[in-house]
């Protein structure tokens, strides 16, 4: 793509954010008392079915992210060789998108270009309660997958399941693409998830929680547009990638958290 196109994408992106101004334990023992000769004490009479003693649950998946393009590294076309020039220009370019997603309120945005751009390739994490966290569990995307796990645990919970295990087709990876912000120029459409959680049962209900832990690949396919800007990005990522080139980039993994209550009717 022409130098001067890339530019104006990455003025364009910059102008409009800153209009805007604007990431299986050991089935639990049921919580009775040991039984106790009739003749020691009486029996108590038989507990209501909504007064039952509580039982404990645990919850457990994986969607692990599989080998894709976003993970390609240096030199992936035959004969590939880093131009210094090229090098240069998309490094201002990438640094110039990045200073666009600070000054426009999207900071992980911003974080996640600088930490491919510094070619370090360590994995990024963003823990319950963060910000972008928040944004994903408030997303559209992330509502409907969680009504859909829940739903698998329900119906396992029912069957009288103590200890639930979700398949990875139970397990859809939550796609950013529509969310906007910093959910889409940072993460886009997510490539794995994981799922734990624990809880009990008590008063004909289950209670607990879940955590989501939402799996991505940090890096630039081939053919990923992504506003003007993935080819280049790619060509940092590739032809001129780290560590064998000396401030290349490098893809890297990263991962939101989002734990929510869980809540189903026994």
């Amino acid at each position: 793509m022409m130098r001067r196109v890339l530019v104006a994408a990455a003025l364009a992106i910059t102008s409009s954010l800153v209009a805007a101004a604007c990431s299986g334990s050991p089935e639990a023992a049921p919580a009775t008392g040991a039984a106790t000769p009739a003749a020691a004490h009486p029996s108590p009479p038989a507990p209501d079915r909504g007064t039952a003693a509580s039982s404990g649950f645990t919850v457990a998946g994986d969607n692990p992210v599989l080998p894709n393009g976003s993970q390609d590294s240096y030199a992936q076309a035959a004969g590939a060789s880093c131009d210094s020039a090229t090098f240069a220009a998309d490094q201002r370019l990438g640094n110039e998108i990045a200073a666009g997603f600070s000054v426009g309120g999207l900071p992980a945005s911003a974080d996640l270009l600088r930490h491919f751009l510094a070619g370090r390739g360590t994995a990024v994490s963003y823990p319950a309660g963060s910000r972008i966290s928040r944004l994903a569990a408030a997303s559209a995307a992330f509502t409907a997958v969680n009504q859909r796990v829940q739903a698998a645990v329900t119906r396992q919970l029912r069957a009288g399941r103590s200890q639930v295990q979700l398949t990875a087709a139970q397990l859809p990876a939550v796609p950013f693409d529509s969310a906007g912000g910093d959910l889409y120029w940072g993460f886009r459409g997510t490539q794995g998830l994981t799922v734990t959680g624990a809880g009990h049962r008590a008063d004909g209900n289950y209670t607990g929680s879940l955590s989501y832990v939402i799996r991505d690949s940090y890096g630039f396919p081939a053919g990923d547009t992504l506003g003007g800007f993935g080819a280049p990005m790619r060509y940092l990522q590739t032809a001129c990638g780290a560590p064998q080139h000396p401030g290349g980039a490098h893809w890297f993994p990263d991962a939101i958290t989002v734990t929510v209550p869980f809540r189903a009717a026994g």
